[in-house]
């Protein structure tokens, strides 16, 4: 039975790895213009991109023991929310494919480390994250991280494009995702603090 435990919370964490790569935004929009051409170079763009997660992810970790425990139950309520935010923006949000700059691992890096919606992410509903589940919930988090920077540059650089339905259909299940791990946040405030 604990295994089971084990597979959901993974597959959890995977999930919301995967909802917060996936939506249409700069950093995919940069991937999908250089995979036509190569798809390694759009999964160098990703790699930099989950790099600054990765930076963001440990610094998260280092500083959360210097938050007093009351900031911490309302960060539930804020990461929660912002969360629940971002998933209703994954469902408005529009790939644009007028990029007109190349790509690479640095590139990516410093549009993920710039990122205000990133940086607020991970500040609110990082370390409510890390509160949790702890720094094992990264495992699943970044898996799905990985999963999306190879195969949708793979995927783009075969199809040449993204069609609407598909686009439609990872807005709309990254978006459920992100507002349900959001109000379980929310919910834990509620009856927990």
């Amino acid at each position: 039975m604990q295994s089971l435990g084990f597979l959901w919370f993974y597959l959890s964490m995977f999930a919301l790895g995967l909802s917060m790569a996936a939506p249409p935004g700069p950093v995919n929009a940069m991937i999908a213009f250089v995979s036509v051409q190569s798809k390694l170079k759009g999964t160098a763009i990703g790699a930099g991109a989950m790099t600054a997660d990765l930076i963001f992810f440990f610094l998260v970790f280092l500083l959360k023991g210097l938050i007093p425990n009351e900031l911490i139950r309302l960060l539930y309520l804020i990461g929660g929310s912002y969360t629940v935010f971002l998933g209703f923006l994954a469902l408005r949000a529009r790939m644009n494919l007028k990029i007109r700059t190349g790509g690479s691992y640095l590139v990516g890096l410093s549009m993920g480390i710039t990122n205000p919606y990133q940086i607020a992410w991970w500040i609110s509903f990082g370390i409510v994250m890390l509160d949790k589940f702890g720094i094992q919930s990264g495992i699943g988090f970044f898996s799905g991280i990985v999963l999306w920077i190879f195969a949708y540059p793979y995927f783009i650089e075969k199809t040449g494009k993204i069609s609407k339905n598909v686009e439609k259909l990872i807005k709309i299940v990254s978006a459920i995702v992100l507002i349900c791990i959001g109000l379980y946040m929310i919910t834990l405030f509620i009856m927990h603090f």
